[in-house]
């Protein structure tokens, strides 16, 4: 297949272009052909498909690190492929899903029916982070790695496991498997309150009367983000050090969805202090675009964890964002039904649908020349497949795998929740203004955003010495 007539992002640069693609790979990326590059391209096009686009605009497909797919146990909330449709019909060709299954995939045997029950039922390719084994059990820790998972999640707030993960000891227990097996430990960072700070919270809820997404960030303050962020670097610092760790073996770190300023600080300095430091960090489209201000029809379908914060948090993120600091974008799509998100506040659960409004709300930053193209890619495409190892992906290059995104400037129009792909039809970011049209989706060349698609999305299998 042949792209032509393209705009294509490649190198840093945007240019006109033709893109060759065989068997899925990019073959070759011609910029500002004539007429005899296209006719040797053409001899080379063994399908003898070819795309004009029109001069729109071709970026790599983009990769979203952080996403929770259901299924297993929970498909009234999502399936793999209602959740990976979705994906791919807003330019998401690879994602990593998430371990807090029903029941949790915190063994290797659980891990496995996981992976199953997604083969032949993903549109997009997917990786696969689990929970840590009870006890942190490295026999169950290894038969997990060589399953092939992307990396191990810790939640300090509901753990998957039974172990408490504000104890240094089990801290330092799991940095020393990511030391010796170079994995990565994705890490929600938060410590919960005590009783007492949450009665005092919920005495004053009463009185004053403030909107629940303003409750809910008390709740979830800031300062036990903060704090779990100082927790684990310094935890962080004594494995190296306790250890005579060399920079080859330290712990890899990644910290879920940073929202507030002094914990993202708290990230860089320690970045700043050493270079070899193998820690990494995400900030989601809602802490970046969003804030506790925010006038909802229903509040709790802004409901979240970490909550969203005042403005002052994701002014200064998304500033960050502009300047080229921020590395990483994960949606933390976390689809719930909407009975469940239609509760009382206290039994509404967190989260919700994030794959089809990422890419409409940033690339519109785009348009509006709020955020480069040069950022956007970096963060949404390029970043995500260098620092986890993913191979052939994140760029528009020969030999690369032809995962790719193809889209166009339109006059703006307001998100529509019922038209998700997703089961979860409601979003915070109902009725925002986009100037994206997302065209064409190709994974390794195929089109997946459209109905004839079949399932053809593939388990990324990450591998490890064990």
């Amino acid at each position: 297949m042949i792209l032509k007539n393209a705009k294509i992002f490649s190198e840093g640069l945007l240019r006109e272009g033709a893109i060759l693609i065989n068997k899925g790979i990019i073959i070759e990326v011609k910029i500002t052909p004539d007429d005899k590059d296209l006719k040797t391209l053409t001899e080379k096009n063994k399908d003898r498909k070819i795309l004009d686009c029109k001069n729109k605009l071709v970026l790599p497909g983009i990769i979203d690190i952080h996403s929770h797919l259901r299924d297993i146990g929970q498909t009234e909330k999502e399936t793999f492929y209602t959740g990976t449709r979705a994906a791919a019909y807003s330019g998401i060709t690879t994602v990593f899903n998430m371990p807090n299954t029903n029941p949790p995939a915190i063994s290797g045997k659980k891990v496995q029916q996981w992976m199953e029950k997604a083969k032949n039922n993903i549109n997009i390719d997917v990786g696969f982070i689990a929970g840590v084994p009870k006890e942190i059990n490295e026999t169950e820790i290894k038969k997990i790695i060589k399953l092939g998972v992307i990396g191990f999640k810790i939640y300090p707030l509901n753990p998957l496991n039974d172990i408490d993960w504000k104890i240094p000891d089990n801290i330092q227990k799991i940095f020393i498997i990511s030391s010796r097996y170079q994995i990565p430990i994705f890490i929600h960072a938060a410590f919960p309150i005590s009783d007492q700070v949450k009665d005092r919270i919920l005495s004053e809820f009463n009185v004053q009367k403030y909107t629940t997404l303003e409750l809910h960030d008390k709740l979830n303050p800031v300062e036990r983000e903060e704090n779990y962020i100082d927790f684990i670097i310094e935890n962080y610092k004594k494995c190296i050090t306790n250890n005579k760790l060399n920079p080859e073996n330290y712990p890899i770190v990644h910290f879920c969805h940073v929202s507030c300023i002094k914990g993202y600080l708290a990230i860089k300095m320690a970045l700043k202090s050493d270079n070899n430091y193998k820690i990494s960090f995400e900030i989601t489209p809602h802490h970046l675009l969003l804030s506790n201000d925010i006038k909802l029809d229903e509040n709790n379908y802004g409901k979240v964890l970490p909550p969203l914060r005042s403005s002052e948090h994701s002014e200064f993120l998304f500033n960050e964002l502009k300047q080229g600091n921020v590395s990483l974008i994960g949606t933390d799509h976390a689809p719930h039904t909407l009975k469940e998100k239609s509760q009382d506040y206290f039994n509404a659960p967190s989260g919700f649908p994030g794959f089809e409004t990422y890419p409409l709300m940033m690339l519109h930053r785009v348009f509006t020349n709020d955020l480069s193209l040069v950022n956007f890619v970096k963060v949404a495409s390029e970043n995500p497949a260098k620092i986890f190892n993913l191979g052939k992906k994140g760029f528009i290059k020969e030999g690369y795998d032809a995962d790719l995104i193809v889209i166009d400037k339109v006059s703006k129009f307001p998100i529509r929740s019922q038209k998700f792909k997703t089961k979860a039809k409601y979003t915070p970011f109902e009725n925002c203004n986009s100037t994206v049209l997302i065209w064409k989706v190709f994974l390794r060349g195929t089109e997946i955003n459209n109905e004839k698609n079949i399932s053809n999305g593939q388990i990324i299998k990450a591998s490890y010495k064990v």
